[in-house]
């Protein structure tokens, strides 16, 4: 509102102060310069955690081979008794056959012929068995190694060779090359930067920062009128108090890495009395592998001995049963035997941390 001087009479007028269109952009970039040691030890720990990592995948990947080792073999072994067991319900059938013919011949009895029978039924529902245990080992090998079910699977291990009895190894040479005690010496060294890290709340931090704005104004749809600015500053942050939350995190940080320290030795103890544990079964394994082997010759010639005899007449179709027997019994101890020995010897990769 204005006085006009000649007549004296108010007036009023309009004063724009603003467009009808304003534009404005603002973008900020925010560096930190130094932080007294949290963003190299930040780095640092990441490394750490890298290696950690790495090592906690090969440390499951040996145990997954490990067991799949164990899994291919006992699958083998109940092949192999299976086998057995076919083998064994074969001869029975064929002496029942030969003493069915000699009966018809009167070359033999009534008594040795329902024997001869009876001992060949009796074979085939324990063939069977035996058949479905191996069967279903079979499936569990193909489910943990990826295989479908219906696919035709051959195995074609075989336990008439087994590797020799290994050297022992000292055991700091065990600990460089086992991945799950080399991920724990690493977590230790990333639970000290932690609580470096931790620490480090405690001292200043200083930021940079560069921000840029943009404006304009006009009464159309274009920019007129525009502005720019660039401001470049710098942020010290010095802590005063933080209620006690920085000073527990670090002691937290420090727990943890004790912690890790604590199970670092624990594991040392176990690994050392784990390969003790694994040799001597090792050992004994390797024992009993010769011992059955012997028990396999020796029950071969004593079936072969009562062949002879029942086809003679000087042996009763019980005994050649019993010597039957012996020799099954034979093969299966000598089968499981090596099975035992290849898992023990499997154990003994994984604890000195060399799984082929």
């Amino acid at each position: 509102t204005a006085e006009d001087s000649s007549t004296g009479e108010l007036s009023t007028q309009k004063l724009k102060i603003s467009n009808d269109n304003e534009f404005s952009f603002t973008t900020t970039l925010d560096q930190a310069i130094y932080s007294f040691g949290k963003v190299g030890s930040a780095i640092t720990a990441s490394g750490h955690y890298k290696k950690l990592v790495n090592y906690n995948f090969t440390s499951q990947r040996q145990e997954v081979l490990t067991q799949v080792k164990k899994s291919f073999y006992g699958t083998i072994l109940l092949k192999n008794v299976y086998e057995v067991s076919k083998e064994s319900e074969e001869n029975a059938k064929e002496n029942y056959e030969k003493i069915k013919t000699r009966f018809e011949n009167g070359a033999s009895s009534e008594f040795a012929l329902l024997q001869a029978e009876v001992n060949w039924q009796n074979a085939i529902p324990q063939t069977l068995k035996v058949k479905e245990d191996y069967e279903l080992a079979l499936n569990n090998l193909k489910s943990q190694v990826g295989i479908s079910l219906e696919e035709e699977v051959k195995l074609t291990g075989s336990f008439e060779k087994y590797p020799t009895l290994p050297t022992k190894l000292a055991l700091d040479a065990v600990l460089e090359q086992r991945p799950d005690y080399n991920s724990l010496l690493w977590k230790k060294k990333f639970d000290d930067k932690v609580t470096s890290i931790q620490f480090a709340n405690h001292l200043p931090s200083l930021t940079g920062n560069l921000t840029y704005s943009y404006s304009a104004q006009s009464d159309k749809f274009k920019l007129d009128n525009d502005n720019d600015n660039v401001i470049l500053g710098l942020n010290l942050n010095i802590p005063i108090f933080s209620g006690g939350l920085t000073d527990s995190k670090v002691q937290q940080a420090k727990i943890d890495a004790k912690k890790t320290e604590t199970q670092i030795a624990m594991t040392t103890d176990f690994i050392e009395i784990e390969l003790k544990n694994i040799y001597i079964k090792l050992q004994k394994s390797e024992q009993r592998i010769n011992a059955t082997k012997k028990g396999v010759s020796t029950a071969e010639r004593a079936f072969k001995i009562a062949e002879s005899s029942v086809k003679n007449g000087l042996a009763t179709q019980l005994e050649l049963k019993e010597s039957r027997n012996a020799l099954n019994f034979a093969k299966v101890n000598y089968y499981t035997a090596v099975y035992e020995y290849l898992e023990a010897y499997f154990d003994w990769q994984k604890a000195i941390g060399n799984v082929n």
